[in-house]
């Protein structure tokens, strides 16, 4: 490396074999064995690998043919491994481990991969599935797990199913409503490995999620004692998750506000009864060991919570069934159930039949507006008992990606603009928090509602229905952001065809007449000029 100038070079050893170790008439044979190990263990960028077994069966000086391969192969996984470790050296050095307090974990950054990501997909699956089967709502998880058998599970499936949807992050829930976890756990049998399905659907997910270059998250809902904190970690030590996502267990102020202690971070005190909340020490110990473990591993995560549960600046908010009103200045995410439950009781989020689904059109409205106000969108599909997913879901999620295929541009890596869109549409704040205002569906766009995004010189106009003779976007006209000349050009993303305009003080007014139309969302790239 000395010689070549160059410190960013890895070196493999391929140690010399044990041909001859004791004939005299090779006695620098072992030293130079020796030698080979000193030398690789004395760099931080070198390695050695045994060629002892390589020889054959007479203990040759040279390795056989078959050999010369198993030898090759070890030069390549020893050097992949190098690089990885180098890397995460590398990546330590530059981000130093989190100390155990808020003021430490707060210089944690979002990943920009997941900034960029825009959409993901996750899964409620579990004995709650067979609960909601008729005649099976009473039973106890005792009694429901031998019935949860999972026949038809099929963890690459799933993984398809996010991928065609068009979704960048893809997860499964690891722990939800009973003691009953859903991995191989170490410190309890009670888990889908031992009993049930007789299956780590957590590792299975992971394994199909990572295999197609997704992101992987993990959902932990239920928090039943303080040793919560040792299956948290188990879940990062084991299957490694991009992002990990708890809920509203896991801090207290979801019910703080629906019990009225909390008007949102205010302390108001006015609940009959106030119901104590996870303890903090656990909360920044878990924290910090995901984070840390992150920085050891050389990769970037994220933590997502619910409400006000950690100081600001640690992980991503969530919002259960959320929309926001507003654009907020911190990166966010809503986790919205794909099924739309008739009323409280009836519930949702696990596969019941007869409830019915959101439409493609639907999802499609939901994630133009949520990333035009600086948010990720966290869609729940749940699977049938048996591992599958009902026909109906298919074809929506199936909608969603060619969708997606086709206007994706206005949607994954951009950024929120000064103004997030125009038109009608008003969204309720629902309980000071957002939380559930969209849980029945009560939310609905239409035509004349209109979101904007960002990339580079690209501003992205999206019309969250098919317009009827030219759109007028009067946000744009040219007496405010905009001024006469700024607008280059206008492409419709779905046909690729330019766009006639008129631009005046007025609206910046596309001429819609030869252009073929979605029925779902129209997404327009306004390509304009930053010359000075």
């Amino acid at each position: 490396a000395s010689d070549l100038e160059r410190t960013d070079i890895n070196f493999v050893i391929g140690r010399i074999n044990d041909f001859s170790m004791d004939n005299k008439s090779y006695p620098h044979w072992g030293k130079v064995r020796e030698a080979h190990v000193a030398v690789a263990q004395s760099l931080s960028n070198a390695a050695w690998v045994n060629t002892d077994d390589l020889n054959g069966k007479k203990n040759g000086i040279h390795a056989t043919d078959d050999g010369y391969i198993t030898l090759g192969k070890r030069f390549a996984n020893k050097s992949i491994e190098l690089i990885k470790s180098n890397a995460q050296k590398r990546h330590s050095a530059d981000h130093p481990l989190f100390e155990n307090d808020w003021t430490s974990l707060r210089k944690h950054q979002t990943p920009q991969w997941l900034i960029d990501a825009k959409f993901g997909i996750y899964c409620h699956w579990g004995i709650q599935t067979i609960s909601y089967q008729k005649g099976k709502e009473n039973l106890s998880p005792d009694e429901l797990i031998p019935l949860f058998i999972g026949e038809n599970f099929n963890a690459d499936k799933w993984a398809e199913l996010f991928e065609t949807a068009g979704a960048k992050f893809g997860g499964v829930v690891g722990w939800h409503g009973s003691d009953f976890k859903h991995w191989d756990s170490q410190y309890s049998d009670y888990n889908s490995f031992k009993m049930g399905p007789k299956i780590d659907i957590v590792e299975e997910i992971a394994k199909a999620v990572k295999k197609r270059g997704m992101k992987f998250l993990v959902s932990y809902h239920a928090i039943r004692s303080d040793d919560w904190i040792n299956y948290a970690k188990e879940g990062v030590d084991k299957y490694d998750p991009d992002i990990f996502w708890v809920d509203a267990s896991f801090g207290g102020t979801k019910r703080g506000h629906h019990e009225k202690t909390l008007r949102y971070s205010k302390y108001i005190g006015e609940a009959k009864k106030t119901t104590p909340a996870f303890p903090e020490k656990y909360q920044r110990e878990f924290i910090t060991h995901y984070y840390n473990k992150a920085i050891e591993r050389g990769k970037e995560v994220e933590l997502m919570y619910k409400s006000h549960d950690i100081p600001p600046g640690v992980g991503m908010r969530d919002l259960e069934n959320g929309i926001l009103s507003k654009m907020p200045y911190d990166v966010w995410i809503t986790d919205m159930d794909m099924t739309v439950p008739p009323d409280w009781k009836t519930h949702g989020w696990f596969y019941r039949e007869g409830v019915p689904q959101r439409s493609a059109n639907e999802l499609v409205d939901m994630l133009v507006d949520v990333v035009s106000k600086n948010g990720l969108f966290l869609l729940n599909i749940p699977p049938m008992a048996d591992g599958t997913f009902p026909q109906e879901v298919v074809e929506n999620l199936t909608q969603l990606g060619e969708w997606l295929q086709r206007n994706g541009e206005a949607i994954y890596g951009t950024s929120p603009w000064f103004i997030y869109g125009q038109g009608p549409s008003e969204i309720p704040e629902g309980n000071y928090t957002y939380h559930h205002n969209n849980h029945f569906a009560q939310i609905s766009y239409t035509k004349e509602d209109i979101r904007f995004t960002v990339k580079g010189d690209n501003l992205y106009a999206t019309c969250l229905g098919k317009p009827e003779g030219n759109l007028k976007i009067e946000a744009l006209n040219s007496g405010f952001k905009l001024r006469k000349g700024d607008v280059v050009s206008i492409v419709h993303l779905g046909s690729g065809k330019k766009v006639k305009l008129e631009h005046n003080d007025e609206a910046l007014e596309l001429m819609l007449g030869n252009i073929p139309l979605d029925e779902f969302a129209n997404a327009f790239r306004i390509e304009l000029k930053f010359d000075l």
